[in-house]
């Protein structure tokens, strides 16, 4: 107990300038995108589609701990569909905790923007809660994701994004075409997808500045 007491007293102390600094600045937000989701592996290619399509959304709450270093947590939705038809394929309810780092005011875009144009980077990890179309089957597979948010601030509460996000999966037994990977054994396997989305940011709180541009 002791020890842990230590490391966050250290931590604290390490990172108060930059807490102090954001006193009067907001630090959380809302954030929110509808966009592209695009299957990479594994599905059957004999399928007239590649299950991908306009069929991406998320939602999230963020909180910026320092004006670079914050953490997300985020809801998303996926589906996997075959095109024609609608009849076969996946789709992934997500939950996710992300760690975020604001790569835009590292390099001095903010900056060099007055405060216009910025860019995050994320690290994603989550819980896939993926249901199979036209079948009663359930599974639950991991999603780790690396993904980069070019960001357009159009006043001190909302702000524009871009988000383009590569996916990872890993203990997943069914295809995006909602089939079984390996019917005979039923060994679990590895796959990846990816997002592309538009999306907007809310910011919450009192201040008239959030620490994304201040």
């Amino acid at each position: 107990m002791k020890l842990v007491l230590k490391s966050l007293f250290i931590f604290i102390l390490l990172n108060s300038s930059s807490l102090f600094a954001q006193f009067n600045v907001n630090n959380m937000s809302l954030e929110a995108g509808y966009g592209y989701t695009g299957a990479i592996e594994p599905y059957y290619k004999g399928f007239k589609s590649n299950f991908s399509g306009m069929n991406h959304f998320n939602v999230g709450i963020r909180y910026m701990f320092t004006e670079k270093i914050g953490a997300k947590v985020s809801y998303k939705f996926d589906h996997f569909v075959n095109d024609p038809g609608g009849d076969v394929g996946i789709t992934y309810n997500t939950i996710s905790v992300s760690g975020v780092y604001n790569i835009g005011k590292e390099f001095g875009l903010t900056y060099l923007t007055r405060d216009r144009f910025g860019v995050n980077a994320h690290i994603d990890a989550g819980v896939a809660f993926a249901y199979m179309i036209g079948k009663n089957e359930y599974e639950q597979v991991k999603v780790v994701g690396i993904g980069i948010t070019p960001m357009y601030n159009i006043s001190n509460k909302i702000t524009l994004t871009a988000d383009f996000t590569h996916n990872f999966t890993s203990d997943q037994n069914y295809g995006f075409d909602g089939q079984l990977i390996d019917p005979i054994n039923k060994k679990p396997d590895s796959g990846s997808f990816y997002n592309f989305s538009f999306g907007i940011i809310y910011y919450l709180g009192e201040n008239r500045y959030h620490s994304d541009w201040y």
